[in-house]
């Protein structure tokens, strides 16, 4: 037994999923401390407004980049594999033109929608410019870790830019002053800065000579691609972030307040689904281009064992701290624990269901899973308005979590229909029936 341990330890996959994972908790761990003590900074309904304009941020970061992010993921492997370096060039450039244009738009309207609200105007330019510095750094993000390194990528995007605001919310702790919502907001703009400016550094010296290199288009298949994409990812971050909005507006800021630390804390299962997905974007889609099927299956079981023990461990974690641990933010926070354990429910049983919605994206299926999430937000939009007027900020839990549950199942079968993978820890299961079976993976034609 200790000699599998310790195989399964020393496995190259296992090592990188395991850092990734670390990564993507070290900055969880952060992100907890950093809303932790900006509660604690706050006024009640301060930190709710803070929550409530940094998702609108978020998803406004989103539309802004129009799909370019996931379109770089999905065609920056496919040229390295072919070895199509005019293709890398004409791709990078166009996304960076069409999504420079398209967060100037979002932006305006941000500026537009919050002005007309009559909120203050240094609030107005802190959201914008947060806007426009945290689309930069997803884009960033995607091409780093494509072409340089997870650490890169994710390292810049998540964890190294929360370390300086921690240690600044920290110094306004122990001197005892209060934050307003636009400070905050500036101060995570400024370091956000920090880690733009490396990413942009590293992928310029990544790149291969392509100054003298003419650029090669498809736009056909990256304008078709780039829609699906961008869809999807608008429905994905407004499951994310649309709730704290929507409580926001039906109930109360300090309510908006307690929902956005829940759903916070409860994404420590939606860190190990983003871990994954940042492990699968960079192997998965160059095992699948290269046809390499053996790895791909390989690599897939890895991640469902790994996946296996971080969700049991995490909802015994969660079972038991969650008072503890919503304590951090303030005594009022404390009393909504059971909010904290639905929501927690949804994201394990999601993260349970392993990265279906990458590998569909990543493979060329990313038509048939748009579908999915906009039924996954529209469930959750009809159980919002039935559930919080009965339940309160239980109800909106209720909500996500039970729609949550249905669009992973719905994924997943779509997954295992499309491609002939299943991304689930049920996986594990016909892996120790059977070690001679292998997937059927089944690429997209290049018109899907």
């Amino acid at each position: 037994m200790i000699a599998s341990i310790v195989q399964f330890i020393q496995r190259d996959v296992t090592r990188g999923v395991a850092g990734t994972i670390l990564l993507k908790v070290g900055s969880g761990a952060l992100a907890f401390a950093l809303f932790s003590l900006a509660a604690r900074t706050m006024s009640p309904d301060g930190f709710g407004i803070f929550a409530t304009w940094l998702s609108v941020a978020q998803i406004a970061s989103v539309v802004g980049l129009v799909g370019q992010e996931m379109l770089l993921v999905r065609f920056l492997n496919e040229y390295q594999v072919g070895d199509q370096p005019d293709l890398t060039k004409g791709v990078l450039l166009s996304s960076l033109k069409i999504s420079s244009v398209a967060m100037l738009i979002a932006i305006a309207a941000i500026a537009l929608v919050a002005n007309l609200r009559g909120d203050w105007w240094l609030l107005i330019l802190a959201v914008s410019a947060y806007t426009a510095v945290n689309a930069g750094l997803m884009l960033g993000s995607q091409i780093a870790r494509s072409l340089v390194s997870i650490l890169m990528g994710e390292g810049n995007r998540e964890f190294f830019w929360r370390v300086i605001v921690v240690l600044f919310l920290l110094a306004v702790l122990f001197g005892h002053r209060q934050l307003d919502p636009a400070e905050l907001i500036t101060v995570m703009t400024i370091a956000m800065s920090v880690g733009l400016v490396a990413q942009i550094i590293a992928i310029a010296r990544a790149l291969p000579n392509l100054r003298s290199m003419s650029a090669r288009s498809e736009t056909s298949r990256w304008r078709s691609s780039a829609l699906h994409f961008w869809v999807a990812s608008i429905l994905e971050a407004a499951n994310q972030y649309l709730d704290v909005i929507l409580v926001y507006w039906m109930l109360d800021p300090t309510t908006a307040g307690i929902y956005f630390a829940a759903s916070r804390l409860a994404n420590i299962f939606a860190m190990l689904s983003a871990a994954l997905y940042s492990f699968g974007a960079r192997r998965l889609p160059s095992l699948y281009f290269s046809k390499n099927h053996q790895e791909f299956e390989r690599t897939l079981q890895l991640m469902a064992e790994v996946t296996a023990l971080c969700v049991v461990s995490g909802l015994v974690l969660i079972w038991v701290g969650a008072p503890y641990l919503l304590n951090l933010f303030g005594p009022h926070f404390a009393a909504q624990h059971w909010v904290l354990i639905v929501l927690a429910i949804g994201t394990a049983f999601q993260a349970a269901g392993g990265p279906a919605a990458a590998i569909l994206q990543l493979t060329g299926h990313e038509r048939q899973y748009v579908p999915v999430v906009a039924a996954n937000v529209a469930m959750r939009l009809v159980g919002f308005l039935v559930l919080i007027p009965w339940l309160g900020v239980l109800g909106a839990a209720i909500s996500a979590t039970a729609s949550l549950a249905l669009a992973t199942i719905a994924l997943n079968i779509l997954c295992r229909r499309r491609t002939g993978v299943d991304p689930s820890i049920l996986v594990l299961s016909r892996f120790s029936a059977s070690k001679s079976g292998t997937y059927a993976v089944r690429v997209a034609d290049s018109g899907d």
